[in-house]
């Protein structure tokens, strides 16, 4: 029960000392007269704030937001076009905000010699900036969170490199200072992730720091294979107990799983639907997590000789089956999901329909217009539901706790064997195998279902065959929910193969998000200077520099994604 024993706490005391302004959000902190002062908060309830804003912000994303489309997990086939049309994203307000209740945090920390929380704010503000600058290249980093001068100047942008190597470091340290267990100090309610348990913070710090230098592993491969192989000498994280998670527990809309049922429109839960790249691939491996993660479709589609179609008409449903005369395909210009031929029939015009007897997926960028038609929904309308698309899982919909299964992913004991697996094909550490089926492992338990890992990992093509593409492939798979993880994975190895769909509006995937109109406003002269640092592309030509498809520095010069 961490977090609704917690939220009432966070909700109210975070409005009582600092406000932010909406028309200047990075650059003002606004003080109330009423409120507490910043510098006698318990930094206890900072961190609390921090943790919870950061945990639901990333699932809100992997889920069924910016970066799910990205990692193609999921669609939506309503009130979007899943066309990859990115524009600013939703991270830079909401991390910027939390930067700002960390700062504060960190502060106190310092000011009072809390140890424990000193290195607590570091792993988080590294988390933070991490996102920030994993999505829109160079930003205001040293200093972002200053306010204006007394010129009434506003923060420059530091460059993408410069900052991926300050949170490094900020890693580290925070290593450093949370070595041991003995700090008296620490209010363990208060820390949602950890109950107070340091080692597992160190663990942690270590353990994004190995991300962050494999983060840089095509861009300074030499950087990042010593870093790497120092990490890896230091405490990981090494068992599913170890991981960053954070649980849904319903009750209210803020501690829900997102776009549940429980609160709000019901067509929230029905327009997400799972992404046919992913569930093409479930089925190909005969992965036992399709059916934790959706529901079988609610009435499957069969093609069959006129003579099997039960009464008079083409298109006939009976006995919770839809039968279609193959007869009829051609004169009505309809054609059979396929994952090799199906975008090459929707450009020709053709109508789909999917015969998947169990889980019918969403294709990505299916259509110019909102999807909700898909697979011949007749009955449907736009934010309704479709009977031929199979939905999430109900647990998703979130009418009761939802057990062990909803929880915000935002480090897995998966993802580290995954990234020691990697390291080790690079030759940058040993045990490629071990680690791989180490990560599998992992994975099956999470979800509960450790009892089909023997015969899953002795699939054909689940079976190590010493490649990076398997290593990634199950690293995507793994990373279900966590798509900011998952779509940067893809941007720094071009793993899996991650096509934009039919009608996307450019035929590669976007490689960033844009800033903020804000921020362009009110900081013009500094972002200037940080689109100016983006590179051109072919598909960047219709934007000015700040396009979703020039290049940040850590993808300027290497030949992935694209």
């Amino acid at each position: 029960m961490k977090l609704i024993k917690n939220t009432v706490i966070l909700f109210l005391i975070v409005p009582l000392f600092i406000m932010v302004s909406c028309d200047d959000e990075l650059m003002e902190i606004n003080e109330n007269p009423n409120g507490i002062e910043a510098s006698v908060v318990d930094p206890n309830l900072l961190i609390s704030t921090v943790m919870t804003g950061l945990a639901t912000t990333t699932t809100e994303r992997g889920y069924a937001g910016d970066t799910g489309a990205g990692a193609q997990y999921i669609q939506k086939d309503s009130w979007s076009d899943n066309r990859y049309d990115w524009k600013t994203g939703s991270i830079w307000s909401s991390n910027y905000n939390l930067l700002r209740t960390n700062k504060v945090a960190h502060e106190r920390a310092v000011a009072l010699g809390l140890q424990f929380h000193e290195g607590v704010t570091l792993i988080l503000k590294s988390m933070l900036f991490g996102n920030l600058t994993d999505f829109y290249g160079d930003i205001p980093y040293s200093k972002a969170l200053n306010g204006r001068d007394l010129e009434g100047e506003r923060p420059e942008y530091d460059k993408q490199e410069m900052v991926y190597k300050a949170i490094i470091s900020d890693l580290e340290k925070a290593s450093e200072l949370l070595e041991g267990n003995n700090f008296d100090e620490v209010v363990e309610s208060q820390d949602l992730f950890y109950n107070g348990d340091a080692s597992k913070w160190q663990k942690l710090a270590n353990s994004l720091a190995l991300r962050y230098y494999m983060r840089l592993s095509e861009k300074l491969p030499v950087f990042a294979r010593e870093g790497v192989t120092k990490m890896l000498s230091k405490p990981l994280i090494d068992n599913i107990e170890d991981e960053l998670v954070l649980d849904y527990i319903g009750g209210i809309d803020s501690q829900s799983w997102p776009n549940s049922g429980q609160f709000g429109s019901a067509s929230d839960f029905h327009r997400v639907k799972p992404c046919t790249t992913l569930t093409d691939k479930l089925k190909e491996l005969e992965d036992p997590r399709i059916s934790i993660w959706f529901e079988p479709v609610l009435i499957p589609t069969k093609v069959v000789p006129a003579a099997e179609v039960p009464g008079e008409a083409d298109i006939v449903e009976s006995d919770g089956v839809r039968y279609i005369n193959e007869e009829t395909l051609e004169a009505n210009n309809y054609a059979i999901y396929a994952p090799d031929t199906y975008s090459e029939d929707l450009k020709a015009g053709k109508t789909l329909i999917d015969t998947s007897s169990v889980y019918v997926g969403l294709p990505v960028a299916v259509s110019g217009v909102d999807p909700y038609q898909y697979n011949l929904n007749s009955e449907g309308s736009r934010g309704g539901t479709n009977a031929y698309v199979s939905t999430m899982n109900q647990v998703f919909n979130q009418k009761e706790d939802g057990g062990n299964f909803l929880k915000a992913r935002l480090f897995s004991y998966a993802e580290l064997s995954f990234l020691k697996a990697e390291a080790a094909l690079r030759g940058w550490g040993s045990g490629a195998e071990e680690h791989y089926l180490e990560g599998i492992k992992a994975s099956l338990e999470a979800w509960g279902l450790v009892d089909s890992y023997d015969r899953y990992i002795n699939h054909p093509k689940v079976k190590f065959d010493g490649t990076l593409v398997q290593i990634m492939e199950q690293k995507w798979i793994a990373n279900m929910f966590n798509g900011d993880e998952a779509y940067i994975d893809w941007r720094r190895t071009g793993l899996p193969n991650l096509n934009p769909g039919p009608f996307a509006r450019e035929e590669v995937m976007p490689l960033r998000f844009t800033y903020p109109d804000d921020e362009i406003n009110n900081n013009s002269v500094n972002n200037a200077v940080g689109a100016a640092s983006l590179e051109s592309t072919p598909y960047s030509t219709t934007d000015p520099n700040d396009s979703p498809y020039a290049r940040p520095w850590i993808v300027q010069g290497v030949s992935n994604p694209w």
